[in-house]
């Protein structure tokens, strides 16, 4: 649905309009910040909509019946797009609809749209593996050499290298990279966290003669993508000074869809976002920390231990077992001096205790001297 716009503020009744109105205005004694306020029009008048199809004209006329009505409808694609929505998706719906009634003060409406929970689904985390991230890095480089779409191959390697959000990527400038240090720093927009993150050494000389090349179009000295290297279009909906969201998309697309492994297979088909869980599963995998992989994304360290947890066993964990299960690090005396049928603890050692002293260290005499096996 990226570009396609479904909902309109010219098609709300004016109970629905003041509605929506006061659900903004309420967004803005909040201080929500920009991303939010973008969020505090855009929901209110999706759900408004969708309840003024149903007949409902304002919301006080919202029944406890007409809100799990629509949520139905929702689960059954019976939308506007004729798509079914994702539980998260609905519960974007409701934050609306909840904003909408608190701002319009309508508590006996609030109370039942509050109580409903969405149905708890797994978050679905996909990612590349080394060998498929690095077929689209060989194709990407050879369609440089070629000189084919330039600001794809970019529009990659930016990806490959911080995995900024797509609404981030259209609007990277020149001054968040610094091709001297190799070092590459940006305010993530969603939460003004700043991301950092290194460039290899390979890409360097690719990010310097596209900025050359890039400097003959108009905002290509602050921008990456400048709107005015785009397709003219009879469309004028884009009104930002860089390339848009959906452009950037399809050349990521590409990109993934002509590359291919080595054997011939191609490149699991996952969307743009991938990118972003790609870079935090290669950090977790190396055993590194969530809050290295929160500086890179711009996320919570507590969003990515949310999101991640449950799919790597860190380092962390591996200790945290093994202290609880001291056992597992013990081993047959074999090639020693010790009994072959004895087992010693190799690598790893749990705290002293009563017996566990006789088990390593041997027997305390009636005159304070300590035997061990050697001794014998």
């Amino acid at each position: 649905m990226a570009g396609r716009q479904l909902y309109f503020e010219d098609e709300l009744t004016d109970e629905w309009k003041a509605a929506c109105d006061a659900a903004v205005e309420w967004g803005k004694l909040r201080n929500h910040r920009k991303t939010t306020k973008r969020n505090d029009r855009k929901l209110p008048l999706w759900v408004a909509l969708d309840f003024q199809d149903r007949g409902v004209n304002s919301p006080g006329e919202i029944t406890r019946e007409a809100w799990l009505e629509l949520v139905e409808r929702y689960r059954n694609a019976e939308t506007r797009s004729g798509n079914k929505l994702e539980e998260k998706s609905i519960k974007k719906r409701k934050e609306g609809l909840v904003q909408i009634l608190k701002a319009n003060r309508l508590p006996e409406i609030l109370e039942f749209v509050e109580v409903w929970k969405p149905h708890d689904t797994p978050d679905e985390i996909r990612w590349w593996n080394e060998l498929e991230m690095e077929a689209m890095n060989e194709f990407a480089l050879r369609a440089w050499k070629d000189g084919k779409y330039p600001q794809r191959v970019i529009a990659h390697l930016l990806f490959y290298s911080i995995c900024p959000r797509i609404k981030d990527s259209g609007l990277f400038k020149w001054e968040y990279l610094n091709l001297e240090t190799s070092m590459i720093f940006f305010p993530a927009t969603k939460n003004s966290k700043r991301c950092q993150h290194m460039i290899e050494q390979r890409f360097i000389p690719v990010f310097a003669a596209y900025k050359e090349h890039v400097q003959q179009y108009e905002g290509g000295d602050v921008y990456l993508f400048p709107r005015s290297m785009g397709h003219k279009s009879g469309s004028e909906r884009n009104k930002s000074d860089t390339i848009g969201e959906k452009s950037i998309r399809k050349w990521l697309e590409w990109i993934r869809n002509n590359s291919r492994l080595p054997d011939g297979t191609e490149i699991s088909p996952y969307p743009s976002h991938s990118y972003r869980h790609t870079m935090a599963m290669r950090y977790l995998n190396a055993g590194q920390r969530y809050e290295d992989v929160s500086i890179i994304l711009g996320d919570t360290i507590a969003t990515i231990e949310k999101h991640y947890s449950e799919l790597i066993f860190t380092p962390a964990n591996k200790l945290a077992f093994e202290k609880a299960h001291p056992r597992c690090r013990r081993e047959k005396a074999i090639g020693t001096a010790q009994p072959e049928w004895m087992e010693r603890e190799v690598g790893f050692r749990t705290p002293t205790t009563g017996f566990t002293s006789v088990q390593r260290n041997g027997v305390l005499d009636v005159e304070g001297t300590w035997w061990t096996l050697g001794d014998l």
